[in-house]
C-alpha cells in the first residue's frame, strides 16, 4: 500500500509548527477587478449601491502596530518555549489570543490560529498530556474561521479539525473528513480541489482494514476525475496502484486498474516493479510463484519501496484460512520486506534470491 507524506498531514503539519513556520508572512492577494454595467451605476440609488467602506489611515495604522506586538510576544512565547519555559509560554499565548481573536485582519488572525495550534501543542506534550485544554485551542480556531470566505484562514480551519484526530475515535475522524470534503466542494469558487483530493486520500487510508470496499470506492471517486486525460497527479496514481491491492484483498478483479497503470503511468520507475510483485502474490493465493519471484528479483534487485507499506497485505493473510496459502503468501512477502530492508538501510549489499527445499525462501 503506498503510504506517502501527505498520509502524514497531520503529523508533518504539527511538526511544522513547532519548528516555527512563519504564519504572519505577508501574502499578496489578487483580486478579480469588479465589472459594474455605467448604465446600471447611474441608474442605481444610494440605497442600492454597495458602498465599501475604505479603512481610515488610523485604523491601518493600528492593525499594524497590532499585528507587529503580537508577532514580537509569538516570537517571546517560541524562545519561551524552546527554553522549558512552558508555563511562562502557555501565559504569552493566552494573551495573544484574547488580543487577536476578534480582528478581522488577515495577518492577525494568522497569528491567532497560530497562537492557538502552539498552546495545543504544549497542552498535550510531555509532561501535560492534556488533550481536552488542546483540543479547546483547536475549537477556538475552529469556531473563529469556520465562516471565513478567505482561502488561507479556511486551510487554517481544516488544519484546527484535522489536528485533533489524535484525540478522537476513527468514528470521529471519519465524519471530520466528510464534513471538510463537503464544505471544500460546495465552495462556490472551487479553490479546494487540492485539498478535497488529499481529503479523500487520506480518508481511504483511514478506511482500510475496516471497510476495504468503502477505501475503493472513495480511490475509485478520485480515478474518475481524471478519466480521458494524458497526466495525472500523484493522488491518482498512488490511488489506482492501491486499488490493485485493494482488489487482490477484497477479491476483486484489479484488471481495470492494472491497465490504468499500464496506460499511465509505464514510464514511473515504481510501476513495473510494483505491479510484478502485486501480480506474484496475487497468483501465489492458488499457485506456486517461485519462479515469478527469481525473476523479479533478478530484474528489480535495486528497488526499494519507497512509500510502500505492507501492512494491509499483512492483515489479509493473517486472515487466510488455508494455511498452505498463508505460509505462502508470508514467504513471499517476507522476502520483499527483507529487499526493502537491505536496499534502504545496506544499499551496497546485493540480495540473491536462493530456494531452500519446498520452503520457498527467498534470502
Amino acid at each position: 500500500m503506498l503510504k506517502p507524506l501527505l498520509f502524514m498531514l497531520t503529523i508533518v503539519t504539527l511538526v511544522a509548527i513547532s519548528l516555527n513556520i512563519d504564519f504572519s508572512s505577508e501574502t499578496s492577494i489578487t483580486q478579480e477587478p469588479i465589472k459594474i454595467s455605467i448604465k446600471e451605476e447611474i441608474l442605481a440609488s444610494p440605497e442600492e449601491k454597495d458602498v465599501p467602506s475604505i479603512p481610515s489611515l488610523a485604523s491601518l495604522s493600528t492593525a499594524k502596530h497590532l499585528h507587529d506586538e503580537l508577532n514580537l510576544l509569538l516570537q517571546k512565547a517560541k524562545k519561551l518555549f524552546k527554553d522549558n519555559k512552558d508555563s511562562e509560554a502557555l501565559l504569552i499565548y493566552e494573551k495573544i489570543i484574547e488580543k487577536s481573536k476578534n480582528s478581522n485582519e488577515l495577518k492577525v488572525l494568522k497569528i491567532f490560529a497560530e497562537a492557538c495550534f502552539e498552546k495545543a501543542i504544549i497542552h498535550y506534550i510531555y509532561p501535560n498530556y492534556d488533550a481536552d485544554s488542546a483540543i479547546e485551542s483547536y475549537e477556538l480556531v475552529k469556531d473563529r474561521l469556520e465562516n471565513s470566505n478567505n482561502k488561507e484562514l479556511l486551510l487554517l480551519y481544516m488544519q484546527s479539525r484535522l489536528y485533533q484526530a489524535p484525540f478522537i475515535s476513527k468514528e470521529e475522524i471519519l465524519i471530520t473528513y466528510d464534513e471538510l470534503i463537503e464544505k471544500f466542494t460546495n465552495d462556490k469558487e472551487k479553490r479546494f480541489d487540492k485539498e478535497i483530493e488529499e481529503l479523500l486520500f487520506t480518508k481511504s487510508f483511514i478506511l482500510m482494514g475496516v471497510d476495504d470496499e468503502g477505501a475503493m470506492e472513495v480511490l475509485d471517486s478520485i480515478i474518475a476525475k481524471y478519466e480521458n486525460q494524458t497526466e495525472l497527479p500523484d493522488t491518482v496514481k498512488f490511488s489506482i496502484l492501491n486499488n490493485i491491492e485493494l482488489s487482490i484483498i477484497t477479491a476483486n478483479d484489479p484488471d481495470k486498474y492494472i491497465e490504468l497503470a499500464t496506460e499511465y503511468m509505464s514510464d514511473s520507475p515504481d510501476t513495473q516493479a510494483l505491479l510484478q510483485m502485486l501480480d506474484i502474490i496475487r497468483n501465489a493465493q492458488n499457485l506456486d510463484q517461485t519462479e515469478s519471484l527469481e525473476k523479479w528479483f533478478k530484474e528489480h534487485a535495486n528497488y526499494k519501496f519507497p512509500d510502500w507499506d505492507f501492512s494491509e497485505l499483512r492483515k489479509w493473510t493473517n486472515n487466510m484460512e488455508i494455511l498452505e496459502t498463508q505460509t505462502r503468501i508470508n514467504s513471499y512477502l517476507d522476502s520483499f520486506e527483507k529487499q526493502k530492508y537491505n536496499n534502504i538501510y545496506q544499499p551496497s549489499s546485493t540480495i540473491n534470491p536462493t530456494i531452500k527445499g519446498n520452503e520457498e525462501e527467498i534470502y
